[in-house]
């Protein structure tokens, strides 16, 4: 699978991303294994065209920084935001297209614990069909998360 922006000139692979269990001083909690070099697929979310919330994460600043260009919606100069299209295509060539819809920055590190729950609701399942892109904020770091959404508008192919 490959995620497609326009806006962005981004072509980036997608491939299969899980997790792992880690317990620290705050507990036992898991924590994602974002793919390098790619945009990871969250193995529990939704497949392209589905109903559902399609999650994908990708590194802004390391293991190839396939969402650099994404973290920066909304900065001043940025051509990336409401009503452009992010497609993704199937194995198959099938072009599944979402429109954003909305974004948002927040803060993350530091945060506390109910404010990072509260952050991951935008990775839970939805009863339509959505692609949720995740990535940090700023380009220079990871102090922030970036959620990009968008709806289903359009499926082209076989």
């Amino acid at each position: 699978m490959k995620l497609l922006i326009p806006a962005l000139n981004l072509d980036a692979a997608v491939e299969p991303m899980g997790w792992h269990v880690v317990t620290d001083a705050n507990g036992t909690h898991s924590e994602w294994d974002v793919v390098d070099n790619a945009a990871g697929h969250h193995l529990n979310s939704a497949y392209p065209g589905e109903v559902g919330n399609v999650v994908l994460s990708g590194h802004n600043n390391i293991g190839g920084a396939v969402f650099r260009s994404v973290c920066v919606i909304g900065e001043p100069g940025v051509d990336f935001g409401l009503g452009d299209a992010m497609i993704l295509v199937d194995e198959g060539g099938r072009r599944f297209t979402y429109q954003v819809n909305g974004w948002q920055r927040f803060p993350e590190r530091n945060a506390s614990i109910a404010s990072r729950e509260d952050n991951a609701k935008y990775m839970e399942p939805t009863d339509f069909a959505q692609l949720t892109l995740v990535t940090c904020w700023p380009p220079t770091s990871n102090t922030h998360r970036v959620i990009v959404t968008g709806l289903l508008t359009g499926i082209e192919g076989k």
